[in-house]
Parts: structure tokens; sequence; C-alpha cells
């Protein structure tokens, strides 16, 4: 599960396999040829999380692979020179005045401490009322996505496309909050070393390598 982009070459070669695929948080799932299930956040949704955030932090709304910002923010170009995401469009309006939905929006900021302990409890009491809910994939990014959905969801999703078991036929690996449904579904679930402690605790084994240095090859 994940972005192509964010894998370099490798991302260049699954994409020209037209290899199935489950993407942004499990929003978009691809059987390789076309979308076979796909989420977005309701309306109003969008608008309420703006009004709630304010100019605490910078927000990047996604539709599909057009991703849109309202801030200029350094952490929001970090997302395409880091991650390899594709670099977010400045708007002068808002996310909301987005016409063709949102999938998800990023909530992003260098203060983690703000994030976990200040705006996320504030997001998530909102959150159900607006069909959303708070997920975190890295302490700097909380991610605002339309309720019940997650990796879990749509790797499921793909599984029954494809006539998978997940429970006896899934290996599955992951490193932060936004996995834990999913390595918990798994036949196998795998946290690399730097896994967040609820990653890890929801995994069948730890790998001894982290992310950055071979743990998804071991």
């Amino acid at each position: 599960a994940g972005c192509l982009g964010s894998l370099g070459e490798i991302g260049d070669a699954l994409r020209s396999l037209e290899t199935p695929g489950v993407y942004q948080q499990g929003l978009v799932v691809h059987d390789g040829r076309r979308v076979i299930y796909e989420r977005k956040l309701p309306e109003g949704s969008v608008a309420r999380l703006e009004e709630l955030v304010g100019d605490k932090a910078a927000l990047v709304g996604y539709d599909g692979d057009d991703l849109m910002t309202t801030s200029d923010a350094p952490i929001v170009h970090h997302l395409s020179s880091h991650y390899g995401e594709p670099l977010p469009r400045l708007l002068q309006g808002t996310l909301a005045a987005h016409n063709n939905g949102l999938h998800k929006v990023l909530i992003l900021d260098d203060d983690v401490d703000m994030l976990a302990r200040e705006l996320r409890p504030v997001l998530e009491e909102a959150a159900a009322a607006c069909g959303a809910t708070i997920t975190q994939a890295l302490p700097t990014m909380l991610e605002w996505l339309p309720a019940g959905c997650s990796k879990a969801t749509g790797v499921s999703e793909l599984c029954k496309h494809l006539g998978i078991d997940p429970t006896t036929e899934l290996l599955a690996i992951g490193d932060a909050e936004n996995d834990v449904g999913m390595l918990e579904m798994a036949a196998v679930g795998v946290a690399v070393a730097n896994a967040c402690p609820l990653a890890r605790s929801s995994a069948n084994f730890v790998t001894q390598e982290t992310n950055d240095s071979g743990g998804v090859g071991e």
C-alpha cells in the first residue's frame, strides 16, 4: 500500500506492469487496469477542517494524483522533495472550493507536540460529526480521511477482488499507526525496527532493520 511515486524506480517498474495497488490510505484501490474501490470525504467536512485548523498548520488536499494546498510552507515542499509525492499546486482560495471532492487532507507541522496534544484532540472530537476520521503516518503529519476508511479497508477490498483470504494468504509490512489495522488483519504482519509502538504491538514479527536500511527486504 502506498504512493508509487515515493518508491522511485521500483514504483515506476510496478506501474509499467499494471500491478494491483492500494493507495491514499486505502481510499483508492486499483486492480492494475481500473479503479475498483474509491472513497472521498463528505461534503462539508473539508470546510470544517479548514475552520478548525486555521493557521495552526499547513493543509494538503488529495484528489487522486492532483495535490493542492493553501500554504507555501517548507513542510509542504518536503512532501515532494523527500517522499516523491507530486508537488501540490498552490490555491488562491480554499481546499473546500475544489469542486471534484477530495480523498483526504494532510495536516502538516513541524511542531509535533502541538499536532498531538492540541490539534488532534480537537479534530478527533469533530471528525465523527463530519463523517471523517483522523490517523497518523508521521509525527509531523495527521490525516483527515472519510469515516470507516483505512489501509486495512482498501487492502480487504483488493483481496476480495483477487480472491485472496487475507487471514491466511496475506503478508503485510508497516511502520505507523495507519498500518495497524492492516497488520492485524494479515496472516503475517511485519513491523520494521523503527515502527511506532502501536505498529510493533500489532505485528507478528519485528525486523532487525529499519525501513531506511533494508527492513522490507529482510
